[in-house]
């Protein structure tokens, strides 16, 4: 039992945004995603080789099936409840860097106009002069902008383009755009399918651009 006194040092979910803390964070996302990617790859495997050994054109046909499941269903599920609990993050620990700069410099709570990545990117350029085209930081944030349009399909329409352009036509013709020069990305029918590499280069854009902003 820790004392009533003692910091929790595992307790790093209400923490000030320092460089351990924002490792740490990230570190929980990625062990969990690596790890049940692991899995999923021996689900994957074990069906291949069901398949191959497969002398009945029904059994092979149930497997081929249950691949096709696992591969749209199961993986893209996991990939794109990563890809939310990632942004939501990014979000968080951007009000956190901006409350704490601001607590900081000013002995005040940040004063944002909104909320939101973008308001917290101008925010913290107006404020801290902190250049967003900074090479260091730039890199990181023109994958976190595709990240943001990413996450906006993703959230209110889960990924169906169809379905998000009802939303917002003109959004959903830049995405479509994006995903087409995005590796990592694809449309299978109107539906978005993410890799794994998309998501761990997501994990490392932000992490690195939350170090190089705190």
């Amino acid at each position: 039992m820790f004392s009533k006194k003692a910091v929790n040092p595992y307790d790093f979910l209400s923490h000030a945004p320092t460089s351990q803390t924002i490792r740490n964070r990230i570190g929980v996302i990625r062990n969990h995603f690596e790890f049940n990617e692991k899995l999923n790859l021996d689900d994957r495997r074990q069906l291949l080789v069901r398949i191959e050994n497969s002398d009945h054109e029904v059994e092979r046909e149930h497997y081929e099936i249950e691949l096709h499941f696992h591969e749209h269903f199961f993986e893209r599920v996991h990939r794109v409840s990563t890809l939310l609990i990632i942004y939501s993050l990014l979000e968080n620990l951007m009000a956190k860097i901006c409350n704490d700069k601001s607590q900081k410099k000013y002995q005040v709570n940040s004063q944002i106009d909104g909320y939101g990545i973008l308001s917290f990117k101008t925010y913290l350029e107006k404020q801290f002069d902190i250049n967003f085209s900074d090479q260091k930081i730039e890199k990181h944030w023109s994958k976190i902008k595709t990240l943001n349009k990413l996450r906006n399909a993703l959230a209110h329409s889960e990924g169906d383009l169809e379905q998000y352009g009802h939303f917002s036509v003109e959004q959903c013709t830049k995405l479509k755009k994006t995903i087409g020069s995005t590796k990592g990305l694809s449309l299978y029918s109107n539906t978005i399918m993410i890799t794994e590499k998309y998501v761990i280069d997501s994990l490392d854009a932000v992490e690195k651009f939350l170090l190089a902003i705190k």
